[in-house]
């Protein structure tokens, strides 16, 4: 992806480490960091700040978990899409983020390429929620 051309991403997770990696993979990408967070409060405030396309967000962290900013994130910004990053490959909890929200659930340590293929797929699926919303409104009908 070209810079400017691909999506705006939020990186959420607790672990400093994991997110310096994850944003320098991004921008290798061209690919716009908008913000960092360090908990899911923090996430949610740094949302609605910046606008995301997509959120990279954390499972478990203190504060609040990515499960349960994913569900309000989700609710108030419905078009953005989240990929939760885990390292517990659990399929419980797989579920309850799919509950919540999230577009995906990738777990960490995956390589590079995967983690990238998931973005694109987010990234693919979130301008055809905006066309549809465009057309929506440009016909004048009521979501």
């Amino acid at each position: 992806m070209e810079q400017g051309t691909g999506p705006r991403v939020l990186i959420v997770d607790d672990d400093p480490s994991i997110r310096r990696g994850l944003r320098n993979l991004l921008e290798d990408e061209g690919l716009q960091i908008v913000a960092e967070a360090l908990d899911g409060a923090d996430a949610l405030t740094a949302a609605w700040r910046t606008s995301p396309d997509l959120v990279l967000m954390d499972l478990r962290m203190p504060v609040m978990g990515g499960i349960e900013a994913t569900r309000q994130l989700t609710k108030a910004l419905p078009l953005v899409q989240v990929i939760i990053c885990t390292a517990y490959d659990d399929a419980s909890l797989h579920q309850g983020a799919k509950e919540a929200g999230a577009f995906s659930v990738i777990v960490k340590g995956c390589p590079p390429r995967m983690l990238l293929e998931v973005v694109e797929r987010a990234w693919h699926h979130k301008q055809e929620l905006d066309r549809a919303e465009a057309e929506r409104r440009w016909s004048g009908q009521r979501p």
